[in-house]
């Protein structure tokens, strides 16, 4: 009697997942210039860079260590940072931010023919900080813009993987 209503609840459960829209996440098809690519960024240790090289090896991309190795290049011409402040309470102890981030690339060939041309991919964070967490405050930010990174990654990924991108590489 147990294993037929372990049978039966189990039945129940997998059409409510797959009724709730649950999807395993998976990478993108990319066109076939972009499966040997050269990474080229001002800062190649940084979070975008590890994030994006996981996620271009994840969409069977081969990561060449020279740009006359590769079929296309992916530049990150830009990664900038900043911080607005948004708001003071009364007390001037509490402060609101606005944390954004902006990152700038383009797709060459290997002769530097630009085939993707310059895209800006940004990302908004507003965050609180009491007067008491000034010191805590930064590592929290920190957190955050690692975050952001990875998030700008996945949309630079995803804009790669867009038909739009496919047009471009395969013209």
């Amino acid at each position: 009697m147990t294993n037929y209503l372990k049978i039966l609840l189990l039945s129940l459960l997998i059409p409510l997942l797959t009724a709730c829209g649950f999807h395993l996440q998976r990478t993108p098809p990319l066109a076939m210039p972009l499966h040997r690519l050269y990474l080229q960024t001002p800062d190649p240790y940084g979070t975008l860079a590890q994030s994006l090289q996981q996620l271009l090896l994840a969409a069977n991309v081969t990561l060449v260590n020279n740009p006359s190795q590769a079929t296309t290049i992916l530049h990150i011409e830009q990664n900038n940072q900043s911080e607005i402040l948004l708001s003071v309470n009364a007390t001037q102890q509490t402060r609101q931010y606005n944390l954004h981030t902006v990152v700038l690339f383009s797709v060459t060939n290997a002769q530097g023919q630009e085939i993707v041309p310059t895209q800006a991919a940004t990302e908004d964070k507003p965050i609180t900080i009491q007067a008491s967490q000034v010191l805590g405050g930064s590592n929290q930010v920190d957190s955050y813009y690692e975050q952001m990174q990875r998030n700008i990654a996945v949309d630079i990924l995803n804009r790669l993987a867009s038909t739009d991108v496919s047009v471009m590489l395969t013209k």
